[in-house]
């Protein structure tokens, strides 16, 4: 099995957290890894896939440099690939207000959205339908999406955003007949001063 690693940096930098957890992560897999340098977040995630469905990788994984990847994730998530097509890790974000969340949302009416609560102590895969993007895809599922994958849309006068790019990518992948899948059990951390893991939202948000 081939794997495509496709990493976002526009900064031409990367978090010394990024950097050091990427030895950590054990990989037996076949790994290519394509580097997303472009300034506008459609372009370079676009450029991204595109250059997946070129090559002969079996399996599309997008990464950040701003996040910090637990030893062992490829193996926690790549035989999930197989049965559910698409899936991620719980991604927690940044503070956002008082508190840190986890990126999970039942629905979306941009600029709006409806947060998908996990229950205390839940475990294993869950159907989520908005998650962060940083998933799992199998080739099937970004060859049934027509491009472009990311989109941007304009607001009617043309002054700001009508969408969220991500949110709009994954109804792109549920209407091609794609559920987005989550395995709580993985945890990826957002990194700003410190790593946002399980255990500094916790803390946060009691």
């Amino acid at each position: 099995m081939k794997i495509f690693v496709g990493i976002c940096n526009s900064q031409g930098s990367v978090s010394d957290y990024f950097f050091w957890s990427m030895p950590s992560i054990n990989r037996t897999y076949q790994i290519v890894l394509g580097r997303g340098d472009h300034p506008w977040d459609v372009c370079r995630n676009n450029r991204l896939i595109h250059t997946f469905l070129k090559s002969d990788c079996d399996i599309f994984v997008k990464m950040d440099c701003d996040q910090r990847y637990p030893p062992g994730y490829f193996e926690a998530m790549i035989p999930l690939v197989e049965k559910y097509k698409v899936i991620g890790p719980l991604i927690y974000d940044r503070m956002m207000g008082s508190k840190f969340m986890p990126l999970a949302f039942k629905a979306h009416d941009y600029p709006n959205l409806s947060k998908f609560v996990i229950p205390q102590g839940a475990a294993g895969v869950w159907d989520i339908p908005y998650t962060h993007t940083n998933n799992f895809y199998a080739r099937e599922v970004l060859q049934k999406v027509q491009a472009p994958h990311y989109e941007a849309l304009m607001s009617p006068d043309g002054l700001d955003r009508a969408n969220h790019v991500d949110f709009t990518y994954l109804d792109k992948i549920k209407r091609a007949g794609f559920p987005v899948y989550c395995n709580l059990d993985v945890v990826v951390e957002h990194l700003v001063t410190v790593p946002i893991s399980k255990e500094i939202h916790d803390i946060w948000n009691q």
